[in-house]
């Protein structure tokens, strides 16, 4: 009994009792090759839960941080938008309390929608003056005339209602064979309009060409119309194709003229750019362009370089002349041969390289003749022999924008005297012109009669087209009642009649 307490109390002393053997001593290291989980499958389990469960909630925060930021830079955009458009209001209110201060606003703004309608009110311009170009070419001249004594215009259908004498000049001086070759000459009446472009296809302004003389008579060359160029014109400039220079100075002086020393070449090579810069914008003329100079006065200070050319002394302001190119010839007809065999024009009538008329109506071509004696293969040659040679080429025109289609419808015809006593025949008659001939935007309009004749828009003379209305045949006038000799009046009476059966009746007194 008592061993066995002592054994207790050593081990709860943790003392040995005596007489008791050493105890032995515990294995802590075992060497194995099995392993022993120590955690239930269900710990796994909560732990690989735990662990995707904090991976979500980290993904959440992350999502959540970025939202609150990208609303933070939303709202900073969206304010500095109000700040802005607030800004911009004052501003807005601020300019148009001072507009609305002006006194003139009214009108201003009256001015200013009037000019946004410019190029609507040009489009609807009438051109009422070209209806005395047309009567140019249509009423018969010379031994069979025709004059008119009263000219009504409707400008809302384009109609003309003419009230007139015929003459055939001869015994029997009443005729109907006058008025039958009026009625012909409007039914073939044509017209023509279009643009003058220069060597490089582009527009010259109208109000840069000049068609007709003083006189009004139009600028020709045998059958070849032509027109003049006018440089000296602001707007209207042009240099040499194929030159930089933004003069117009004479090109075919004395060599030694053209030579400059180092330090006028170093001031030309400087301002090349800006000179070519600024002639981008100008109109270009071929190089063998027929022109007409003139003397121009110029300022040796404000131009050096035309001082030198002319041998005038710089300095103090003196003034020397220069001789410029003042006008171009630009050929409204084509010269066939001539631009053939230079190049400038194809078969097909396409022209390019020379300033020329681009026409709306007429067209040209050519077809070979079979003459290959006198090729377009001379076109080295140079321009004063090509104005002189011929080309294989045989050339033809069509135009197809006819002045009147319907031509001329005679209303009324009768036997009656003149303000001379002349016996002609009265009549009444209408007729429908094209509505593009009048129009304000088409220009350089021409009428051109049935033989080949035109009255260009510039000018034309009306003086010879209007007389006093002739008179009806007095009651004893045998002489003026009894034309026999006027086979379509019937017994010479003044009735109507020629009075056409398809009468549609006067239009109405439009612009006169």
């Amino acid at each position: 009994m008592s061993e066995w307490l002592d054994r207790v109390k050593a081990k709860v002393t943790g003392k040995t009792a005596a007489g008791a053997s050493a105890p032995q001593q515990l294995l802590t290291t075992v060497s194995t090759d099995y392993e022993i989980n120590l955690v239930p499958a269900v710990k796994a389990e909560m732990i690989k839960t735990q662990k995707i469960r904090n991976l979500v909630l980290f993904i959440c925060i992350v999502v959540s941080a970025a939202a609150v930021g990208a609303v933070v830079v939303l709202f900073g955009i969206k304010s500095g938008q109000d700040i802005a458009m607030t800004s911009q209001d004052n501003k807005l209110e601020n300019l148009s309390s001072k507009l609305l201060g002006y006194d003139e606003l009214t009108d201003l703004v009256s001015i200013q929608g009037q000019l946004d309608n410019l190029s609507k009110i040009a489009d609807q311009k009438k051109m009422l003056s070209r209806v005395f170009g047309a009567l140019g070419v249509m009423l018969p001249r010379g031994g069979d005339s025709v004059s008119l004594s009263n000219l009504r215009v409707d400008m809302s259908n384009s109609s003309l209602r003419m009230e007139g004498q015929a003459d055939a000049g001869v015994a029997p001086f009443i005729d109907y064979r006058v008025l039958e070759s009026f009625k012909k000459g409007v039914a073939l009446t044509k017209y023509d309009y279009g643009r003058y472009v220069d060597a490089d296809g582009k527009e010259i302004p109208s109000q840069c060409i000049r068609e007709a003389d003083a006189d009004g008579v139009a600028y020709r060359d045998g059958e070849s119309y032509y027109a003049w160029w006018d440089l000296t014109m602001d707007g209207c400039e042009a240099r040499p194709k194929g030159s930089s220079s933004n003069s117009n100075k004479n090109n075919d002086g004395d060599k030694n003229n053209n030579q400059n020393n180092n330090s006028s070449q170093s001031e030309d090579q400087n301002s090349e750019s800006d000179a070519s810069k600024k002639s981008e914008a100008e109109f270009v003329y071929a190089a063998d362009a027929e022109v007409e100079k003139a003397q121009v006065e110029v300022n040796a200070d404000e131009s050096e370089d035309a001082s030198d050319d002319q041998g005038v002394e710089d300095g103090g302001g003196e003034v020397g002349t220069e001789e410029i190119v003042a006008r171009v010839k630009i050929w409204r007809t084509p010269q066939f041969d001539k631009w053939y065999l230079a190049g400038n024009m194809t078969e097909n009538g396409e022209i390019e390289g020379i300033e020329h008329f681009q026409s709306q109506c007429i067209k040209y071509s050519g077809t070979s003749n079979g003459d290959s004696n006198n090729s377009s293969s001379n076109t080295n040659s140079d321009d004063s022999s090509n104005s002189n040679k011929k080309s294989n080429i045989k050339w033809s025109s069509s135009n197809d924008c006819m002045l009147a289609p319907d031509g001329l419808d005679v209303t009324e015809s009768s036997n009656g005297r003149n303000e001379s006593n002349g016996l002609v025949l009265r009549f009444v008659a209408n007729t429908t012109i094209k509505s593009e001939f009048f129009d304000f935007r088409n220009k350089h309009m021409i009428a051109i009669g049935p033989l080949g004749q035109n009255v260009t828009d510039s000018y034309v003379q009306i003086g010879g087209m209007f007389t006093q209305g002739a008179k009806e045949c007095d009651e004893n006038d045998l002489e003026c009642l009894n034309n026999t000799e006027n086979s379509s009046s019937g017994s010479g009476s003044t009735s109507n009649s020629d009075k056409d059966s398809n009468n549609t009746g006067g239009s109405s007194n439009g612009n006169n």
